[in-house]
C-alpha cells in the first residue's frame, strides 16, 4: 500500500471523527443527553455502586434497592477477570454519544472496504448505516447499551467478510492466505468480545442471524460455482468459530451469570398455570410482541413521518393544531408544541420510524434489480427475515414459530427491534451497487432500464403519497379518543401535511439520486463523472440523514450535568425517612408508578423500581397481591387526609406489603411518610407451616394464613420440619450491607425463622458464628468460615427466605457470593489471554513475505 492510500485512509478516518463530534457539539461544550433510562438506571444502581465505590475488595452481587431486592446481574455485572475490557474502554474514548457514533462509522466504513468499496464510497456507506433515525432515538432516551451494541455489529461483521475474503480469494500462495485468514479471524473474535460487552444479547442475537445468512449463502455458492473453495471455506469457518467462541467466552464473567439469572426472571418463564399453556419456557409472548411494527407503517422506512414519526412529536407555530390552541388562550405554547401526540400508527407508542433513509432504499432496491452476484442474495435473507420477526402479533404464525422452536428468541421483547438488521443490510447493498456503478461495471443501457424500474417503485411511491395522502389510512390515533372533535381535526389535519412534506422531500431525494447517476452515463468512460456522481450522492444522504436525525436528538436533548443530577435531589420526605437508623427496610412511592419507575431506589430500599429482567417470582407477587394492596391504599385515602396520624389510623392491614417489611409509604415529596404499623420487621418467629402442592396452591396460599405465623412452603421444600416448642425466642438485624447481613438469635430450643428478605437459589449462604465477628481471611478460599456451621436455607411465603435455627446464643450471617462470579471470572481470564496472544501472533504472520495476488 502506498503512502498516498494511507494518507487517504487516515483523512476518512478523521472526517468520520470530525463528523461525530459535528452531529452533537454540545459534548464539547460539557453538555450531556437528558436520558430518563440513565436516571433510572443511576437510581436502581445507586447502591451498588456506592457500596463498590467504598469496598473495591468486597464488591457486591446483590441489591436491595428495587423489588425487594434482586442480583445486580443486569445492573453493576461482575468485571472481574476479562483482560480484554481496557480495550473496550479505549473504544469508549471521548465524549458520549459522539464516542458512540464514530464507533459505528469506523466499524461500517471498515465493512464497507472489506466489500472491496472505495473509500469515498464507504464514507458514505458509513454515513447510511450509522445515521438512522432508530439510533438517534436510542440515544436520546438512554439506550446506551443497546446503542454500544448496535455500533460494534459493523465491526464483526467486517472481520468475518475480510477473514472469508481472504481465505478464498485474496491470495493463493497457502503461506500468504493463511496468515491473512488468522488476523481476520482473530480480529472477528476481538470484534465480537467487543460487542458482547455492550451486554445486548439482543442486538447480538440479530448479528448472529445476519452472519449465518452471510455464511449460508457463502457456502451454497461454493457448492454450485467453486468446488475447490468449500475446503477454504470451512478452514475460515473453523477459525472464526473456534476463535468465535474464544472471543465470547472473554464475557463469560458476565454471561455466566447473565444465563444463571435469567432462568429465575421474566425471561425464564412464570411456574404458575394461568396462562401458561402451551407456552414455551420464557417471556409472555403478548408481552413480547406488545410493540410489533405494523404492515402499514413499513412505509415509514422511506417516508420518516408517513405515520407521524413519535408519539411526542414537534410541530411548527403555524400549524393547524398550535393555531387552533392560540385562538383558544392556551398558554406555553412553545412547550406544547414540542410534545404532541403525531403518532398514528398501531404500536403503543414510539420515539420515531425507523427511517433507514430513502436514498439507501432506492440504491437497495436498484441493487436487488441491477447487481449480479451472491452478496445480493445474503443481504435479501436477513433483510426480509427481519422484517417478518419485526411485524410481531401482525404475522404471528412466523412469530410463534420463532418462538417455540427457534433457541432463545423467546427470551426477547420489543420484537421491532429486529429492523436494526436493515441498518447494515440495506446500505451494504446499497452502496455496493453505487460502487458498481461508480467503477463503470454496467452499461448505460442497462442502468437506465433497471433504474427508472427502482425509481418507479420507490419514487413513485413517495409521489402517490404527496398526492393522495388518504392511502396511508385515516390518520387518527388511539390517544385521540375523548379529545374535541375540533382539535382532532386539526390533528389529523396536520399529520397529513407531515405525511405529504416528508414524501415530497424523499421523492425529490430519489429523483435527485437517479438524476445524478444517470447525468454520470451522458458522457461514455467518464470515470471522473461516475465519481463526482458518487460523492454528490453521498452528500445527499449525509444532509438526509442528519436532517431526520435531528428531529429525535438534537439540542433540546442536552443538560448541563448539574441539571441532569437535580432529579436526584433529596426531597423533604427523603429527608424524614432517612433519619431512621433501622439498618432495613422497604419504601413505596406512591408519586411515581410504583413498578415503572427507579429514581425513589436512589435513597430507599424500593418495594418498585423498573426492570424488563425483574424475578418472576417477584413479578408474580405484583400481579396477584402487591397491585391489590397499592389500589387498597389510593382507595383508603380517596376521601382525603388532614393528618399524618390520621393517614397512618387510616391505612388497612396489607399482608404482603407487611411481610416485605415495607416501613414507609410515600404520598407527597414534602408531606411526612406514612409509616405502615404492621410491618413485620427483618424478621420473625413462625409457629407452623403451610404446606402446598404446585406453585398455583403456594401463591393463593398468601391469602389464606396468617403470615406473621404460619410459613408457606413450596413443594420443593416438602421435607422442611419446623420445630413444636412454644418457648419464645429473641431475635433481631444487627448490621445490613447489600452483599451481607448479620442477625442475633437467642433461644433455648430450635425455631423456624422467616428473614424479610427476597429468596434466590443461586448465591445465598447462610451461618452461625458465636459472637465473634469473621473475616475474609478466616474463610480460607471458601464461603463459608472456618469453624462455622453452615445452615439451609428454605423458600417461605412465596418469595422470602426462611432457616430453621438450633437452640443457642448466636449470629446468623447470611452472604450473597454466586459460584457463577467465580467460575465465569476464571474462563474470561483464560479466554482473554489467549485472544490477547493469538492477536498478536496473527498480527506477527502479516509480516511473513510473500507475494500479493489480486482477486
Amino acid at each position: 500500500m502506498n503512502i498516498k492510500k494511507i494518507w487517504g485512509y487516515v483523512a476518512a478516518v478523521v472526517f468520520l471523527l470530525v463528523l461525530a463530534y459535528a452531529y452533537t457539539p454540545q459534548v464539547l461544550q460539557g453538555k450531556i443527553v437528558d436520558q430518563s433510562d440513565i436516571s433510572g438506571y443511576i437510581g436502581m444502581s445507586h447502591e451498588a455502586t456506592s457500596w463498590d465505590a467504598a469496598h473495591p475488595d468486597d464488591k457486591t452481587a446483590w441489591t436491595n434497592s428495587m423489588f425487594g431486592g434482586m442480583p445486580t446481574t443486569m445492573l453493576t455485572g461482575n468485571d472481574t477477570g476479562d483482560w480484554t475490557k481496557p480495550i473496550y474502554k479505549l473504544f469508549l474514548l471521548g465524549k458520549r454519544p459522539a464516542s458512540y457514533l464514530f464507533i459505528s462509522l469506523l466499524g461500517a466504513f471498515l465493512l464497507m472496504l472489506a466489500f472491496g468499496i472505495h473509500p469515498i464510497l464507504a464514507v458514505g456507506g458509513a454515513i447510511a448505516v450509522t445515521f438512522c433515525s432508530y439510533n438517534m432515538q436510542i440515544i436520546q432516551v438512554g439506550h446506551n447499551t443497546k446503542m454500544q451494541a448496535i455500533a460494534f455489529a459493523p465491526w464483526v461483521l467486517a472481520a468475518t467478510v475480510f477473514t472469508y475474503r481472504s481465505a478464498m480469494g485474496t491470495y493463493r500462495n497457502m503461506k500468504r492466505r493463511l496468515p491473512w485468514t488468522i488476523f481476520g479471524a482473530a480480529a472477528f473474535a476481538l470484534a465480537l468480545s467487543m460487542q458482547i460487552k455492550a451486554n445486548h444479547v439482543q442486538i447480538s442475537y440479530y448479528l448472529a442471524i445476519i452472519i449465518f445468512s452471510y455464511a449460508l449463502v457463502l457456502l451454497i455458492w461454493a457448492i454450485m460455482r467453486h468446488k475447490e473453495l468449500i475446503g477454504k471455506f470451512f478452514i475460515a469457518s473453523g477459525l472464526l468459530l473456534v476463535l468465535g467462541c474464544i472471543g465470547i467466552a472473554t464475557n463469560a464473567n458476565r454471561l455466566i451469570p447473565t444465563y444463571e439469572y435469567t432462568q429465575h426472571t421474566m425471561r425464564g418463564g412464570s411456574e404458575l398455570s394461568a396462562g401458561n399453556e402451551g407456552r414455551a419456557k420464557g417471556l409472555d409472548l403478548d408481552y413480547a410482541t406488545s410493540w410489533s411494527y405494523g404492515w402499514e407503517e413499513l412505509p415509514n422506512m422511506m417516508i420518516p413521518n408517513f405515520n407521524g414519526g413519535s408519539s411526542s412529536g414537534e410541530l411548527p407555530m403555524d400549524s393547524e393544531t398550535m393555531t387552533l390552541l392560540r385562538k383558544s388562550g392556551q398558554q406555553n405554547l412553545r412547550q406544547i408544541a414540542k410534545h404532541l401526540p403525531l403518532y398514528w400508527g398501531p404500536q403503543p407508542f414510539t420515539a420515531g420510524p425507523m427511517y433507514m433513509g430513502a436514498i439507501t432504499i432506492f440504491l437497495f432496491v436498484l441493487g436487488l434489480l441491477l447487481y449480479k452476484g451472491k452478496e445480493k442474495w445474503w443481504l435479501l435473507i436477513p433483510t426480509v427475515i427481519a422484517i417478518l420477526l419485526a411485524l410481531g402479533n401482525h404475522f404471528m404464525g412466523f412469530t410463534k414459530f420463532w418462538y417455540y422452536h427457534v433457541p432463545f428468541y423467546n427470551k426477547f421483547r420489543t420484537v421491532s427491534m429486529a429492523l436494526v438488521v436493515l441498518q447494515i443490510t440495506l446500505p451494504v447493498l446499497g452502496f455496493l451497487t453505487l460502487d458498481r456503478i461508480v467503477k463503470g461495471e454496467y452499461d448505460r443501457k442497462e442502468f437506465t432500464k433497471k433504474g427508472l424500474i427502482a425509481l418507479a417503485i420507490t419514487g413513485g411511491f413517495c409521489l402517490l403519497c404527496f398526492l393522495f395522502p388518504s392511502i396511508a389510512g385515516t390518520f387518527t390515533s388511539n390517544v385521540d379518543a375523548g379529545q374535541q372533535k375540533v382539535l382532532v381535526d386539526a390533528l389529523i389535519e396536520d399529520r397529513m401535511k407531515l405525511l405529504r412534506s416528508d414524501a415530497l422531500t424523499s421523492c425529490l431525494l430519489i429523483a435527485a439520486t437517479f438524476a445524478l447517476l444517470w447525468w454520470s452515463y451522458i458522457a461514455k468512460d467518464d470515470s471522473r463523472r461516475r465519481m463526482i456522481a458518487g460523492i454528490a450522492v453521498c452528500c445527499l444522504v449525509l444532509i438526509n440523514m442528519f436532517a431526520v436525525g435531528k428531529r429525535y436528538l438534537n439540542a433540546d436533548s442536552f443538560t448541563t450535568p448539574k441539571d441532569f443530577n437535580s432529579a436526584f435531589n433529596k426531597r423533604p420526605v427523603d429527608e424524614m425517612i432517612l433519619k431512621d437508623t433501622d439498618p432495613d427496610y422497604r419504601v413505596v412511592d406512591l408519586t411515581v408508578n410504583v413498578f415503572n419507575g427507579s429514581l425513589p431506589s436512589y435513597y430507599h430500599k424500593n418495594i418498585g423500581g423498573y426492570s424488563p429482567v425483574k424475578l418472576q417470582r417477584y413479578q408474580d407477587l405484583i400481579d396477584n397481591y402487591l397491585s391489590k394492596e397499592l389500589s387498597a391504599i389510593y382507595g383508603a385515602f380517596q376521601d382525603g387526609i388532614a393528618t399524618i396520624e390520621e393517614a397512618e389510623e387510616k391505612l388497612p392491614y396489607l399482608p404482603v406489603l407487611s411481610m416485605l417489611n415495607d416501613k414507609y409509604i410515600i404520598l407527597g415529596q414534602s408531606n411526612p411518610p406514612v409509616r405502615n404499623r404492621y410491618a413485620f420487621g427483618p424478621l420473625w418467629v413462625v409457629d407452623s407451616l403451610y404446606r402446598t402442592s404446585t406453585p398455583d396452591e403456594e401463591i393463593a396460599a398468601l391469602s389464606k394464613v396468617d403470615l406473621r405465623t404460619t410459613a408457606v412452603l413450596g413443594p420443593d421444600f416438602s421435607t422442611v420440619e419446623i420445630p413444636s416448642s412454644k418457648d419464645t425466642a429473641t431475635v433481631s438485624m444487627v448490621s445490613y450491607a447489600p452483599n451481607e447481613v448479620r442477625y442475633h438469635f437467642t433461644s433455648s430450643s430450635p425455631k423456624a425463622v422467616v428473614f424479610s428478605e427476597i429468596y434466590y437459589p443461586e448465591g445465598w449462604h447462610a451461618w452461625i458464628e458465636d459472637r465473634v465477628k469473621t473475616t475474609p481471611a478466616d474463610r480460607k478460599g471458601g464461603i463459608v468460615p472456618e469453624g462455622c456451621k453452615e445452615i439451609d436455607l428454605f423458600r417461605a411465603d412465596w418469595t422470602l427466605r426462611g432457616a430453621v435455627l438450633p437452640q443457642g446464643d448466636y449470629d446468623v450471617v447470611m452472604r450473597f457470593e454466586p459460584a457463577s462470579y467465580k467460575k465465569g471470572t476464571g474462563i474470561s481470564k483464560a479466554s482473554s489471554a489467549a485472544i490477547l496472544l493469538i492477536m498478536l501472533l496473527a498480527l506477527g504472520g502479516l509480516f511473513i513475505p510473500s507475494k500479493k495476488e489480486d482477486i
